[in-house]
């Protein structure tokens, strides 16, 4: 398989596999007109490459840390348990009384009761006392590691954004000189093709010609397939719609 294709093979994977660029087809790729696209500045490509799924994830984990911080240094609040209870109603008592000089009597006596307990119970176990600082810290630590962990991702991926936006850049800057020379060897091909016919050319100098022709063409076509799979590359590392929009 020659670099072209195997480029070629490339950017119809990446189209196939991003769901952003689904519709897209052969035909829109052809359709490129390299001489009017515009590359936005790389700060932009670096502000919106934070708008990826990546970064969410740790500025989630960062905040689910952040709430186990806070969890963590209220930890001291389970030493101290109060309790309390309150109570009301009444109480009855139903008594009889009879002997045998005084008939069988009732009586029957009631009181409101109202009352209010409270307890307080304090229980300091000291390992898990000192030991307080040193997870708030190890907590702070974790959240600190997740920060760094984002940072070095995103350098990273400004790195990647660079590479292809310098390819691009290079690839765009010798397009137009590998067109001039695909137009020029076509001229000398239909140059030599007339000679052939005339007969003052050989068939060695005919495929010569062709030859050149062929090249001169493959090269162009490599310089646009690579520049399409950096923009495509940098549209999915920088959630920057480029040539898809």
């Amino acid at each position: 398989m020659s670099t072209m294709k195997k480029i070629l093979f490339l950017i119809l994977f990446i189209v196939v596999q991003h769901r952003c660029y689904s519709q897209f087809t052969v035909e829109m790729l052809e359709a490129i007109d390299y001489t009017k696209v515009g590359l936005p500045p790389l700060e932009e490509l670096f502000e919106n490459a934070k708008k990826s799924p990546s970064v969410e994830m740790f500025v989630s984990r960062m905040a689910e840390q952040d709430n186990l911080l806070k969890t963590e240094k209220r930890s001291w609040l389970k030493y101290f348990k109060v309790g309390g209870s309150w109570q009301y109603g009444n109480i009855g008592v139903n008594s009889m009384f009879t002997d045998q000089y005084t008939p069988l009597f009732y009586q029957y006596s009631g009181a409101v009761q109202n009352s209010f307990f409270t307890n307080a119970v304090v229980a300091i176990p000291f390992d898990d006392l000192f030991d307080r600082g040193n997870r708030v810290k190890r907590q702070k630590m974790q959240r600190r590691s997740t920060e760094l962990e984002m940072e070095k991702w995103f350098d990273e991926q400004k790195i990647r954004i660079v590479d292809s936006y310098v390819k691009v850049i290079n690839a765009m800057s010798v397009l137009k000189k590998k067109m001039e020379n695909v137009t020029l060897t076509a001229a000398q091909l239909e140059m030599v093709q007339g000679d052939f016919a005339n007969g003052h050319a050989s068939i060695a100098d005919l495929n010569a010609a062709k030859k050149m022709e062929l090249e001169a063409y493959e090269a162009y076509r490599l310089t646009q397939t690579t520049i399409t799979s950096e923009l495509l590359h940098l549209e999915i590392l920088s959630k920057t719609k480029i040539i898809s929009k």
